[in-house]
């Protein structure tokens, strides 16, 4: 019985999210800007990536400058993931689909069929490219803060150890008491 303690919690355990590569992507336009930073908020300086194509091809590669940020211009209508490689098992990767980039590309390997244009209106790229440029800092900071570790994880951890180490007490005195 004393083994299964540890071993129950070596089962429980999982990996350390410490460094933990985070990579967030939007799309403006015909072009994939994106930012890598560690769980924590560091950004990844000089980290490499790849962007790879729907059916695995290779479009291209990438890399963070001082700001951690990326930037990659798309060349056809299809699913796009980036990889990005931050050494020491730091891999993040994100998918951008088809459906986000401009209809005005051209279709490109595996894509998803291309649906009718829409009627012209004017200004509506312009539209669409403000709003994007408004809406990417407010999704990177809520993606940001999914990330921070706050005080009621913390505490939730300590009752959790609490409440093993309690367990095994009161199963230790039932051992112990007699009957």
């Amino acid at each position: 019985m004393k083994i299964l303690l540890p071993l129950a919690l070596l089962l429980l355990a999982t990996p350390a999210q410490a460094h933990k590569l985070k990579l967030f992507a939007t799309v403006e336009g015909p072009v994939i800007l994106g930012t890598a930073y560690f769980s924590g908020g560091d950004k990844a300086v000089g980290v490499g990536g790849v962007v790879r194509m729907a059916d695995g091809s290779m479009a291209g590669e990438v890399r963070t400058d001082q700001d951690g940020a990326f930037r990659f211009e798309v060349r056809s209508r299809t699913d796009h993931s980036v990889t990005m490689d931050g050494g020491d098992g730091h891999m993040a990767t994100v998918t951008i689909g088809a459906a986000e980039l401009p209809q005005t590309l051209p279709a490109g390997p595996a894509a998803l069929p291309t649906p009718p244009p829409l009627p012209a209106v004017a200004g509506l790229d312009a539209v669409e490219a403000a709003v994007a440029r408004q809406i990417r800092p407010l999704r990177q900071q809520l993606d940001a803060y999914e990330d921070k570790v706050r005080l009621h994880d913390i505490m939730g951890g300590v009752g959790t150890i609490f409440g093993i180490f309690g367990i095994a007490a009161w199963v230790s005195a039932r051992r112990r008491s007699p009957s």
